[in-house]
């Protein structure tokens, strides 16, 4: 029998704790940024990790062909610079990543350099039925390049739940990861490699009604989160050896060195509380089903499902992802969507994920504008 895990800290949310997140709003976030340059591996090495390989992200040869001249990032690749995930106060509480508000700016082309910048944005209260008590931290984000031109702004938002041990925790039932058959993975291997990407082709004769094809992501599993990571950590606790030692360290005796969007105690905890992403007794621990995916991952991948069907020129103005269940290994994931507006060369699109189990997980709308490459 596997040995629990243990979290030192098992909180509930109190008023009085509440009370001090909330008069945090507008307090500049000290941030540590992951990238700080739109590199040909660093966007290559985010891509990657999203699953997406689009030859306009990783291809020097393709991308210098288009009227772009060079190299572009994919519209999520700011994340690496900072993700927006905020566990600020309220120590023992675990932070889940419940989506993003993005609305995109310009495009970041090869040798761009991001300088973020955030602050605490509101705290809500909400409740759930896996969850009787909890509340959403959210930071208002900003990107810029090295012009101060801006890139993207952002409403990142993170559920602030009690662990499973606390009075109205996170209370998911745990579930086995799926096996799958070689046939099935035939399947779903002939699925993924074949899917849809438009490409050069124009984006024009869009209807109210049409449909955006699917990605399907999975079985997903511990080498997809290390290949996401390798491209953006998802955590600033994320570090190795004598580092990680150094941050525990600093935790306790100089949490100004740190970045201020999580607590002093999520990075001297025994267990870092972001370990349920990897391992399956520590995320039944926090309440959650098993092992579970990153957040601004599943956030990508709708933001790639949209890139597909619009192709290299057009531009995504905006998107809104809304997290509402969680996917674990094992699980197979498709996200697609309908068209459910056009005005003119804009489009309002709505997209939905949905596991092999036939359960929502995921929504999102998006807006995108068929600007033939104009966009800066």
């Amino acid at each position: 029998m596997t040995a629990a895990v243990n979290f030192d800290l098992i909180s509930d949310l109190t008023e009085a704790e509440i009370a001090r997140v909330t008069s945090l709003e507008g307090t500049p976030i000290r941030i540590e940024q992951w990238n700080h340059e739109a590199s040909w591996d660093s966007v290559r090495h985010y891509t990657w990790g999203l699953g997406d390989d689009n030859p306009l992200y990783c291809d020097p040869a393709y991308a210098e062909a288009t009227p772009y001249g060079t190299l572009i990032a994919p519209p999520t690749f700011p994340y690496t610079a900072f993700d927006g995930a905020i566990g600020a106060g309220l120590p023992g509480v675990q932070p889940v990543y419940a989506g993003t508000d993005w609305t995109f700016h310009r495009r970041l082309r090869r040798g761009d350099r991001i300088i973020a910048s955030a602050t605490l944005g509101p705290v809500v209260r909400r409740s759930g039925r896996n969850a009787a008590s909890m509340v959403i931290q959210s930071a208002l984000c900003r990107y810029e390049n090295q012009d101060g031109e801006l890139i993207a702004e952002s409403v990142a938002r993170t559920f602030r739940i009690p662990r499973r041990a606390a009075t109205d925790g996170l209370s998911f039932e745990p579930r086995d990861e799926t096996v799958w058959s070689d046939a099935e993975l035939d399947a779903i291997r002939s699925e993924a490699v074949s899917e849809y990407r438009r490409g050069p082709e124009a984006l024009s004769g869009v209807a109210v009604g049409d449909k955006v094809p699917a990605v399907v992501k999975g079985p997903i599993g511990r080498i997809d989160m290390t290949a996401y990571y390798a491209g953006c950590p998802g955590s600033p606790g994320y570090k190795s050896v004598e580092l990680a030692w150094k941050y525990r360290e600093w935790a306790r005796t100089d949490p100004q060195r740190l970045p201020s969007n999580y607590d002093p105690s999520y990075f001297w905890e025994r267990v870092l509380p972001s370990i349920g992403h990897q391992d399956a007794t520590a995320a039944r621990e926090l309440g959650m089903p098993g092992a579970y995916n990153n957040g601004p991952q599943r956030v990508g991948w709708f933001a790639h499902c949209v890139s597909n069907w619009m192709g290299d020129g057009a531009f995504l103005a905006g998107l809104n992802v809304r997290l509402t269940h969680p996917e674990i290994f094992g699980d197979v994931v498709r996200i697609s969507g309908t068209v459910t507006e056009v005005a003119g060369t804009t489009y309002t699109l709505d997209l939905t994920a949905t596991n092999h189990l036939g359960e929502r997980t995921a929504s999102a709308t998006a807006v995108v504008v068929a600007d033939d490459y104009g966009r800066a």
